[in-house]
């Protein structure tokens, strides 16, 4: 994206306006719901909540590191401190947020669906390690690993370009292999498993109402439970789906046209997925906070396969 010019003004404060928006509540969510876990351990018990509450983390730790900076270029229009360092920084932070939360959310697909339909699978110690802790750390290790060596080790001659986002491109864009294993694996894997299992779910779910008629209270309360399930996915599906497109074309067909629109409207929109999540967790999960309220904390995700409380 060498040729990609920074934004013009009016981008710039757009772009700094809706960022604002979605940060502040989203701080707070964050916040509310670490606390909570915190100060509630009955939450942290259930896998349902458990990946919520690791997600809002990494959310808030991207905007303690990353977020905070893009508002700052933004409302600038340049970057500070202007060093090799800071950029390099700034990348690896982006990058390695950006991967960590879609991966988690890509497992997250994946839990949902065993804990509706075959909740027997995580029950036992060993079934939580192997389905549960395990690959939420070797993915998180791998992807600080893979962006330590892609961005801060990788040797490349980018030139930061402090009036850019991000400093223009990291060093990973200049190896053409090393950047679309970026996109193929680390990202377009983790999003096709989010839309598909999301779909499949969506699907399974409708199907089993037909065999609910007459149990219209579980029902009620299995959907409950979908709807914030799939509200992230929806959001992710939105903004990832077009963005891995229009990157892959633009790498493949090194169209400037593309890098345009990728660095300046599509990349961005990722930022306000990220900052939903939290948003998304807490108003779609109204027995926390009415439990909350009243000083108790059981939360009791529903079975589809078999209609009982886990």
């Amino acid at each position: 994206m060498d040729n990609v010019s920074s934004p013009p003004v009016y981008l710039r404060f757009i772009k700094f306006s809706i960022l604002l928006i979605f940060a502040i509540p989203s701080t707070f969510c964050s916040i509310y719901i670490i606390y909570s876990s915190i100060r509630y351990p009955s939450i942290r018990q259930h896998f349902y909540y458990e990946t919520l509450i690791f997600l809002s983390f990494l959310v808030l730790l991207k905007l303690i590191f990353n977020i905070s900076v893009s508002l700052s270029y933004y409302a600038r229009g340049y970057i500070l401190p202007q060093t090799v360092s800071f950029c390099h920084f700034w990348q690896y932070v982006d990058y390695t947020s950006n991967g960590c939360i879609i991966w988690c959310n890509a497992i997250f697909t994946i839990e949902r669906y065993i804990l509706v339909f075959y909740p027997h699978y995580l029950r036992s110690k060993r079934q939580k390690l192997i389905l549960h802790y395990l690959p939420i750390f070797i993915s998180n290790l791998y992807l600080i690993i893979f962006y330590i060596y892609s961005i801060l080790i990788f040797p490349c001659e980018n030139s930061n370009e402090y009036d850019r986002e991000l400093c223009g491109n990291a060093c990973i864009d200049a190896s053409w292999s090393l950047s679309t294993f970026d996109w193929l694996f680390n990202l377009l894997l983790p999003i096709f498993v989010i839309i598909f299992g999301s779909s499949i779910l969506l699907l399974r779910v409708i199907w089993a109402r037909r065999k609910m008629q007459r149990n219209l209270r579980n029902w009620s309360k299995n959907w409950k439970m979908i709807v914030q399930l799939l509200g992230i996915a929806l959001m992710y599906t939105i903004v990832w789906l077009p963005l891995s497109v229009v990157s892959l074309m633009a790498t493949f067909t090194s169209s400037e046209s593309l890098e345009s629109i990728d660095e300046n409207y599509l990349y961005y929109l990722t930022y306000l997925a990220d900052l939903s999540i939290p948003i998304i967790t807490f108003i779609f999960a109204p027995e926390i906070n009415r439990r909350i309220r009243h000083g108790q904390v059981q939360p009791t995700p529903t079975c589809m396969a078999s209609g009982k409380t886990n």
